[in-house]
């Protein structure tokens, strides 16, 4: 016998109790809670398998962006609980709207032209410390914007510099390029990460390297005599080549270290290439580094649905944005995925 209609709505409209929610029972500030203690917890683990099974050689990148995922399970649920008792509708400009503000929040510095900010000035002498003044004041910054403008405003010799500083000092984390194109500046071309470009900068030009190897080599004999006992003799600073540096090396008033020394000892290196300087336009650029260079990017104008699945599906450690072709921003893999949940939560949750 068919139950009672009552009986049989009733059923069909129950809902979990304690929360509401219809995939996540324990409420929003328990998933909001939970996120940041998965994702320790997760990390940990991975860290400690690593160890005992004898994996440091494997590449953590996929497993590290599961982590991420799995830690921002229980606001997904949340989400998707918001969405199912909305009517399963989700406002996908919305979404777009707040990707591309978060974007915007983290677009980068943008680096003076071939480092030193008074255009035209050498490396050679004050050249060299205003460039390192320069770099000095990009170490906090996530990512820097290398705008090449007309193909007239970069020489090879100082992106190595930057890409030189970059890399040791393990800040700026990303290089973003943008040029004129089609009539228009600030187009965005591409992006990369300061270890790749100073090895194909290498690769691409054998002197280029010798220079950056030298200099290396020097501010390692310094240290080396600095941790050893007292400052470097006058002897060794000859051996080294850089007899009568001891300004570079040691600058007053403290005459302590120089922290930026393998910059400055570079930048003085470099020098000698300020006379006939390899300039870098679009085509040159996509020459030297097309290998380890990110093109792709997420165009405002696109379908919304289209262009949402494109940023959750990207692969690349960090996804960029434009709009018209002009560059507007960049963001981490796991914070375009955050930003994209945060924006899909009920309104209060």
């Amino acid at each position: 016998m068919d139950p009672p209609r009552s009986t049989t709505r009733a059923k069909a409209t129950a809902r979990p109790q304690g929360s509401g929610l219809a995939f996540w029972p324990f409420g929003v500030r328990a998933a909001v809670l939970l996120a940041p203690v998965l994702l320790v917890v997760l990390a940990v683990a991975w860290g400690a398998a690593r160890t005992w099974l004898g994996m440091e050689s494997v590449s953590a990148g996929w497993v590290l962006l599961a982590i991420v995922a799995l830690s921002l399970l229980p606001v997904l649920l949340v989400v998707l609980s918001g969405v199912a008792s909305g009517g399963g509708t989700v406002e996908l400009g919305t979404v777009k709207i707040a990707l591309t503000a978060a974007a915007g929040s983290r677009r980068g510095l943008a680096v003076p032209r071939n480092v030193v900010p008074e255009r035209g000035v050498p490396l050679a002498g004050p050249g060299a410390a205003e460039a390192v003044t320069s770099l000095r004041g990009l170490r906090g910054a996530e990512v820097v914007i290398v705008d090449l403008e007309d193909g007239h405003a970069w020489w090879e010799h100082r992106l190595l510099l930057l890409c030189a500083a970059a890399a040791r000092l393990g800040r700026p984390a990303v290089v973003v390029f943008t040029a004129q194109r089609e009539g228009g500046p600030g187009r965005f071309v591409g992006w990369a990460s300061p270890a790749d470009l100073l090895q194909r900068l290498q690769d691409g030009d054998p002197d280029l390297r010798k220079a950056y190897l030298e200099a290396s080599g020097q501010a390692a004999g310094v240290r080396l005599a600095e941790a050893s006992g007292p400052a470097p003799s006058a002897r060794l600073m000859k051996e080294l080549g850089l007899e009568g540096a001891r300004r570079l090396t040691h600058p007053p008033p403290r005459e302590a270290l120089n922290p930026f020394l393998e910059e400055q000892l570079l930048a003085r290196g470099l020098d000698r290439f300020d006379a006939a300087p390899e300039e870098i336009d679009v085509p040159r650029l996509l020459a030297l580094f097309t290998p380890v260079l990110h093109t792709r990017a997420l165009e405002r104008s696109d379908d919304d649905a289209a262009w949402l699945r494109a940023a959750l599906l990207d692969e690349g450690e960090y996804v960029a944005f434009t709009d018209a072709g002009r560059y507007t921003g960049i963001m981490s893999g796991a914070a375009v995925a955050r930003a994209a949940l945060l924006a899909l939560l009920p309104p209060g949750a």
